[in-house]
């Protein structure tokens, strides 16, 4: 491997491998410590007092294999999970090109300029890491089928017995596979019995999503949940509503594709194009698939590639041979990058409640049902249940319907019926952001604060309780689990 190769891997691990924990980390390793003790998923919410739909876990194989990875490692053991992920799915796109050749520098940048793309799928700890890795195998697995290499068809049932379980992104896979099936029979690169080889293998996947603990109620669950009309979440609005750095990570990929459709010696295949285009629309709609759409375009569309001279027999027996090379070298690279950059998860969002309410609620042993705002409840759910259980969380409609979060929208918005809101949901305490002009109208009707910070507020319904206030919270920096 030459020098400045090894270097542009080393700065994408490195860069990849900068972690911050986001508002589900806590949701998702306590329900993965539970599931792994229980030796089972949850068949009904122990953790919130207003949960009102059976909760189906879609992601609880990844919530499992999450919590294994932190206890064994803390912090740094997720860090290495997410860069064992990336790097599992660069890997099968070197491996795709490599049958392609490329020049050394334009390889090196559209491995940055991808790593770039995807870095929103493995900013933080999430499920989807492990859907940006099985849908790399996916697109690896279709094109070598496309190339001839049949066998590799039987891969898409086992990579979705796998995706089903671990998180809802395998939609995504399924409808690419969808696609390929429906250009195969326009495809001349697809002979007769290739294309039946590719549709049995796209039945055998699709039986293969039943491979669950919910069975049929799975597919039924994502049907009814998997939609973009998300408002209060930002990574579900279309490109043009979200920071600009959305908007200029949706331009990297297309900038890429028309570049490479503009140079390239032979036109792309139907079904590339159709990938790419559908992953262009959905991607602007809902930049939380721009991810994906970095790394269908990578798979689909590499500009500047020209159909290889050598003997690609050769190249392959090469490639089986030196198997173990890369994997070493990206293991090196990963102890590298979780030493420098990842043994810890930095908690530094403004959306967070003072280290000092967290200690407050330990501190007072306090107990009962716990009107919480929405990015409270996990981290609530991690440090004080079972003792307190939570109104909303990060779950959302996993396990609330949507008459209920639009009950605590009212009240989060200090409507009208906020007050009337409240009384009906019966909390013993609320835990809401301090800005939020619902908690004068709390404290006017007698709720007593017993916390007060600049951040967050906690209220009590009984005032004998003890109180403190904080007018600045501590300029010690935070690391996941906090306080």
């Amino acid at each position: 491997m030459r020098a400045l190769s090894f270097i542009t891997l080393l700065v994408i691990v490195c860069f990849l491998a900068r972690t911050g924990a986001d508002a589900d980390l806590w949701g998702h390793l306590t329900f993965g410590r539970d599931i792994v003790h229980a030796g089972r998923v949850h068949s009904a919410d122990p953790y919130s007092f207003t949960s009102d739909r059976p909760w189906i876990n879609h992601e609880w194989l990844a919530e499992a294999v999450m919590w294994v990875a932190y206890s064994v490692g803390g912090a740094a053991g997720l860090t290495a999970l997410k860069l064992t992920l990336a790097c599992a799915a660069g890997l099968a796109l070197l491996a795709t090109w490599r049958l392609q050749p490329l020049r050394p520098a334009v390889r090196d940048g559209m491995l940055f300029l991808t790593a770039l793309g995807t870095w929103p799928l493995v900013a933080t700890i999430r499920p989807q890491a492990f859907s940006m890795f099985l849908f790399a195998v996916l697109l690896f697995v279709l094109h070598r089928a496309r190339e001839g290499r049949t066998r590799w068809l039987l891969a898409p049932p086992i990579v979705f017995a796998v995706w089903v379980n671990v998180h809802g992104g395998w939609i995504v896979g399924a409808g690419t596979l969808a696609v390929f099936v429906a250009c195969s029979w326009r495809d001349p690169a697809w002979s007769t019995r290739s294309r039946a080889l590719l549709l049995a293998s796209a039945c055998a996947s699709a039986l293969a999503t039943l491979c669950n603990p919910y069975g049929v109620s799975m597919l039924g669950f994502l049907t009814e949940t998997v939609r973009p009309a998300r408002a209060d979440i930002i990574e579900w609005q279309p490109a043009m509503r979200v920071p600009l750095v959305g908007l200029l990570l949706w331009t990297i990929p297309t900038a890429v594709a028309a570049c490479g459709a503009w140079r390239r010696r032979r036109t792309p295949a139907l079904s590339s194009l159709l990938v790419v285009l559908l992953f262009a629309v959905g991607s602007f709609r809902v930049i939380r698939l721009v991810g994906f759409y970095a790394l269908a375009v990578a798979f689909l569309m590499p500009p500047w590639i020209q159909r290889s001279t050598g003997n690609e027999e050769t190249t392959r027996l090469n490639m089986a041979a030196t198997w173990w090379r890369p994997i070493v070298t990206c293991g090196a690279l990963i102890a590298v990058a979780v030493t420098a950059f990842g043994r810890t998860l930095a908690l530094d969002g403004e959306w967070l409640p003072e280290r000092e309410a967290t200690a407050f609620i330990k501190a007072h042993d306090i107990r009962g049902r716990m009107l919480t705002w929405f990015d409270y409840g996990e981290l609530a759910i991690w440090h004080f249940s079972p003792a307190i259980r939570v109104s909303m969380d990060g779950r959302r409609e996993t396990v609330y319907s949507e008459e209920l979060r639009e009950r605590h929208w009212r009240v989060y918005t200090n409507a009208p019926e906020a007050l009337d809101e409240v009384a009906r949901l019966d909390p013993d305490y609320v835990w809401l952001p301090a800005t939020l002009r619902v908690v004068d109208r709390l404290e006017a009707s007698g709720w007593c604060p017993i916390f007060s910070g600049p951040r967050s507020v906690l209220l009590s319904r009984r005032p004998a309780c003890a109180t403190t206030s904080t007018s600045q919270p501590t300029s010690v920096s935070r690391t996941f689990p906090g306080p």
